[in-house]
């Protein structure tokens, strides 16, 4: 009887342990997951076109990415990063001001007033995991808009007075859609199913392969300052108004050409690079649009698809002015890590459009939910009302955050 009470004891032990990921993503999915921020054929663009069970495929995906975040973090006692950009490189302070001869064409949603300036936030990062600054791969840039009234098109967020713009340095995403992209994913846990991936689908694989190569170790931007590149919203965003009604992509550029200096080809150079630069002088990018144009190829739903700029110019919209400022600091670097940017936390005039925005609006909930959760950060979901709080981070101690794998004090 004691052997037998012995091995259930043991089975029961076994089962608790090696079903934590299972509670975890079952319970972020039935005590958060809203079913309601899924969008019904009803609520499409004419530009879009909604895929077989991609609401269902959605939520798998980012089941999927949650058990990878538990076994990469959880089971290991370390803080929970993002699936994606997890590598913060930094926040730093800024201003963007709609351009004060916009033309009236434009004017809506956060365009609406001419020669308005915002503050805001902006978070620069890596793609690749918590990879240092030193690994060849895109770098992104998440802007945070403060001060922007109207309901938001997340229905926990709509009453929040900030807006959000993501971009990456790369002007294309590296699958067609959010399946395709999912297969890569998969990939991660079974890399002896690569053959069997590539030989369904040859040519549109070996096609995402160039794009994710062409986006990481073959980014043209690798061993470049931030300062120096062009960033892009890579998918294509509505732009709603009383004169215009079409998809757009945006991007910010540098605003002048700016001194290029060699990197110290440390895990942080990047972050380095920048703090030097905003010691010295302030940053300036022009914020873009370029329009959707009919019948020259340029596709909504495939994220691959590169809109040609020689048939749709970009077209200035507004100025990010970056001042001078210390942002390296623990208590920044951690500020910024509990920040949540979402390309659905906008208002409704500048709505994602295609296959892959409309799983991000899935995913990227998910996700920010379950890592505040795993961090017990709970009360940063909220989001931050203006400044405030960043301008009261006024230590300057630098350890903690040398390493990018904090305990999350679990």
């Amino acid at each position: 009887m004691l052997k037998k009470n012995g091995s259930m004891k043991r089975y029961a032990g076994a089962v608790i342990r090696e079903g934590r990921s299972l509670f975890y993503h079952v319970f972020w999915v039935l005590g958060f997951w809203n079913p309601n921020v899924l969008l019904a054929d009803d609520d499409l663009t004419s530009w879009e076109t909604l895929l077989e069970d991609e609401h269902q495929h959605a939520q798998r995906m980012g089941e999927m990415l949650i058990r990878q975040l538990e076994k990469e973090y959880v089971k290991k006692n370390q803080r929970v990063f993002r699936d994606a950009h997890s590598r913060g490189i930094g926040c730093v302070e800024a201003s963007f001001q709609v351009n004060p001869d916009l033309s009236p064409t434009y004017r809506t949603g956060v365009f609406q007033e001419a020669g308005k300036t915002y503050s805001a936030l902006i978070r620069f990062s890596n793609s690749l995991g918590p990879a240092g600054d030193h690994v060849k791969d895109a770098r992104g840039m998440a802007i945070k808009l403060f001060g922007v009234p109207g309901e938001k098109l997340l229905p926990a967020e709509s009453q929040a007075m900030t807006h959000d713009f993501l971009q990456i340095d790369a002007p294309f995403f590296p699958a067609r859609d959010a399946r395709e992209f999912a297969g890569f994913l998969a990939l991660k846990s079974d890399p002896l199913g690569f053959a069997a991936f590539l030989a369904k689908k040859p040519i549109l694989r070996g096609r995402e392969l160039k794009a994710l190569y062409d986006l990481s170790f073959g980014n043209p931007n690798n061993g470049k300052s931030l300062a120096e590149r062009t960033f892009f919203s890579q998918t294509a965003y509505l732009l709603k108004g009383p004169s215009i009604n079409k998809p757009i992509k945006f991007a910010s550029i540098p605003c002048a050409p700016v001194s290029s200096r060699p990197l110290d080809g440390g895990s942080a150079e990047l972050r380095n690079d920048l703090q030097i630069r905003l010691h010295e002088e302030g940053l300036c990018y022009r914020f873009a649009i370029q329009e959707y144009k009919e019948g020259l190829g340029f596709s909504v739903e495939d994220g691959m698809n590169r809109w040609d700029e020689s048939q749709s110019p970009w077209i200035p919209i507004a100025t990010i002015r970056i001042p001078k400022q210390t942002f390296m600091t623990d208590e920044k670097l951690r500020y910024c890590d509990n920040l949540s940017f979402q390309p659905w936390h906008a208002l409704a005039q500048h709505r994602p459009l295609g296959n892959l925005n409309r799983s991000r609006k899935v995913v990227y909930e998910m996700i920010s939910h379950y890592r505040h959760r795993m961090n017990r950060e709970g009360d940063s979901l909220k989001e931050p009302e203006n400044l405030d709080e960043w301008d009261s981070l006024q230590s300057p101690e630098y350890v903690e955050w040398r390493d990018v794998r904090v305990s999350a004090g679990r």
